[in-house]
């Protein structure tokens, strides 16, 4: 999953030119929460969402497209 990550997080940013990714996930979820942790994303806060099971606390992960640069520098052959 952390692979296919990287590719959407770079599409997002080199190809869409996207200053900031953002994302939210349910604070129980801790696979996806060290996939963010991985691409060097920060939690900016917890707040509280609705969801199809009612209400749930949520984080909300965010990463500028310098910060993702810096920690994943383009592989030769890449655009």
């Amino acid at each position: 999953m952390g692979e296919a990550c990287d590719v959407v997080t770079a599409f997002w940013f080199n190809v869409l030119g996207m200053p900031v990714l953002r994302t939210s996930k349910a604070v129980e979820n801790e696979p996806s929460r060290r996939i963010s942790i991985r691409q060097g994303m920060r939690l900016v806060r917890i707040e509280e969402r609705a969801a199809v099971c009612g209400r749930i606390n949520s984080e909300v992960w965010e990463i500028t497209a310098e910060e993702w640069r810096a920690g994943h520098p383009a592989r030769p052959g890449s655009s």
